[in-house]
């Protein structure tokens, strides 16, 4: 019994340690790439490294996304985030080879490695501010043989600065009752970008306060991208099945990330919502009247037969 259980651990072990030794480990060099500064209407080539574990000869391919402003609270860049624009730069990016072979190289822990060039073309209408941007890699085996089974990959995050004065601001212009759905009302809390970049993760919080200034409510709502001068609609409900009729103070914040605004407002209910109607059973009560005059009926007309 412990005979067969032993070699049966073996076996599962051989194909545990197969697979390991099928793993990839793939990141860049440098993780970081500053770019510096670069004007409007400005191409920039720009290089880095991709390097691998594998001795096989692998491709990656390469794909641009957003950055986000999260990524600066924990990094050396940090103070980069209060200039920091949000504009979407994944179509600025251009590849020059995609995928991109990753070549073997000779002895060592990093058995591949090659040299990747992009071209970075910033449009005209380039906001000012620091700008950032991640190149995904999504390597691939080789043709024949085993193919990767654990994928450790780490991206490449790129930093550069438009020239400009960069400014994250908003404001709150007012908060506006819609209509009635259900036992909700539906809350507009609009918002203008009065900075000069775009602004993402946009939170509304809604405070809401009885005549005797007690919070009865706290409402939460959020929007996404909002470019400079824009007025967007931040919308939330509000259950208001047992708020009498009248006017309450409200105090709406709004957080964009790198600061908060506030706005002090008033509420009004109209609607006046109505107890449930329920249906009355009336107990019912056999007509003794008709029989009556049924029977006086008859009377009658037996003393006119008489007669």
């Amino acid at each position: 019994m412990y005979k067969k259980l032993i070699i049966t651990t073996l076996f599962f072990s051989l194909i545990f340690i197969w697979h390991v030794n099928a793993q990839l480990n793939i990141g860049v060099s440098p993780p970081v790439l500053d770019l510096g500064t670069i004007d409007p209407d400005v191409s920039k080539i720009a290089r880095f490294n991709v390097i691998s574990t594998s001795g096989e000869v692998i491709l990656t391919y390469l794909t641009p996304s957003e950055g986000t402003l999260d990524w600066f609270k924990n990094s050396d860049y940090k103070d980069y985030s209060f200039n920091l624009s949000e504009q979407s730069i994944s179509q600025w990016v251009e590849f020059i080879n995609n995928p991109a072979e990753v070549k073997r190289t000779e002895g060592g822990t990093i058995k591949g490695a090659s040299e990747i060039v992009f071209i970075l073309n910033v449009p005209k209408n380039a906001e000012p501010g620091y700008h950032m941007g991640i190149i995904n890699l999504d390597p691939v085996g080789p043709e024949k043989g085993a193919m990767f089974n654990i994928k450790a990959v780490v991206p490449l995050i790129f930093i550069f600065k438009v020239p400009g004065n960069a400014i994250r601001n908003a404001r709150i212009i007012d908060i506006v009752p819609g209509d009635y759905t259900g036992d909700y009302l539906n809350l507009k809390m609009f918002a203008q970008n009065t900075g000069t970049v775009t602004l993402k993760q946009l939170i509304g919080t809604i405070d809401i306060f009885d005549r005797d200034g007690e919070k009865i409510t706290t409402l939460s709502t959020s929007g996404n991208s909002i470019k400079p001068g824009e007025v967007i609609s931040l919308n939330t409900l509000w259950l208001i099945k047992d708020v009498e009729k009248g006017v309450y103070d409200a105090k709406l914040t709004l957080d964009y990330s790198t600061g908060l605004v506030s706005k002090n407002t008033t509420i009004e209910v109209t609607k006046i919502f109505l107890p449930t109607p329920h249906v009355v059973e009336e107990i019912y009560v056999f007509p003794w009247w008709a029989i009556l005059a049924v029977i006086i009926i008859f009377v009658i007309a037996y003393l006119i037969y008489k007669r």
